[in-house]
């Protein structure tokens, strides 16, 4: 597959297929900077997937947000599950692709540690100060 040429994106396709490790990212905070983030890696790879054509077949492309990123910046047993390794990720009622990137799952449940963590998304009033234009 090749990445799309229209679309001024880099050769992600390309790089890849020349054993470069790819990760896609996101200023997706919501500040000053880019006023409609919300931290959601769920959200970049979506959309990593419609503009890039991460799709048909995904292959191993959920790495782009998760393994490599953490594997680039040495960040040993973060990105993955493993026996005896951190019980950290996010369970999605997507019950297959299609599924997962099509709504934006707001209803996840979210494991640190083994533990479900509080779901409720903080109050936007949380940012005021940042956003004073």
């Amino acid at each position: 597959q090749t990445t799309p040429r229209w679309r001024g994106v880099t050769l992600l396709h390309e790089m890849k297929a020349r054993g470069i490790k790819v990760a896609v990212a996101s200023d997706n905070t919501r500040d000053p900077f880019y006023a409609y983030g919300d931290l959601d890696m769920l959200e970049v790879y979506r959309m990593a997937t419609r503009i890039l054509h991460f799709d048909h077949p995904i292959g191993d492309w959920p790495k782009a947000v998760a393994a490599t990123p953490a594997e680039v910046m040495r960040l040993e047993g973060v990105g993955t599950l493993a026996v005896g390794g951190n019980a950290d990720f996010i369970v999605f009622k997507g019950r297959n692709w299609t599924e997962l990137l099509s709504r934006p799952e707001s209803d996840r449940i979210v494991v640190r540690d083994g533990r479900a963590i509080e779901r409720k998304l903080p109050d936007y009033a949380e940012l005021d100060e940042l956003m004073v234009e």
